[in-house]
Parts: C-alpha cells; structure tokens; sequence
C-alpha cells in the first residue's frame, strides 16, 4: 500500500478559498469511487499551507488512476478553480506504508 501526499501553497489571502476547494475536491475524489484523501491543515511553516493524503493499494493504482481522475469533469473543475489560487503547483510525494 502506498500513501500520497500533496503539498498546497496558497497566494496571499486566497488560504480560506483554497482549503474550501480541496475540500470539496476530496469529496468529489470520494464520489468518483476513490478513497476520500484526508486534508491536513498546516500548523507550521508556511503561512496557509494544506496537505492531502490518499492511500492506494499500489503504484500501479494510482499509476492508472491518473488519467481516470483527468477525464472525470466533477473532479477536474475543481482543480481548475484550485490551480490559479497556487504560488506553485502543487508537490507530490508517495510513501510505500511499511509496517
């Protein structure tokens, strides 16, 4: 199983309407049939700072994936209204969960 982690970066003043918008991102993740991604907010370092974390059960997975999410309208429109909000795009990390 692995865990990916998404780093969001808000411009000044837009962190409420971008930690809405992830939000409601993870619900349309959710309604498309993927695992809900939890939505950390960030207590320190960068000002406004967000995280998701989903889990998948392989990289191959979440590999496919990809193209699936890009193709869904419910969940693409979101993220077209999250990017312009962004000092960057977003990063990503992706963690085997060892245990």
């Amino acid at each position: 199983m692995i865990a990916v982690r998404r780093t969001y970066l808000p411009k000044p003043g837009t962190g409420g309407k971008l930690a809405a918008l992830v939000r409601e991102a993870s619900e349309a993740m959710e309604a498309a049939g993927y695992r809900k991604p939890t939505v950390y907010k960030g207590w320190h370092g960068l000002h406004g700072m967000l995280q998701t974390e989903q889990l998948w059960d392989s990289i191959a997975d979440y590999e496919t994936s990809r193209s699936a999410v890009r193709k869904t309208p419910g969940i693409t429109s979101i993220f077209d209204q999250i990017y312009p909000l962004l000092t960057a795009t977003h990063t990503t990390d992706i963690f085997e969960i060892s245990e």
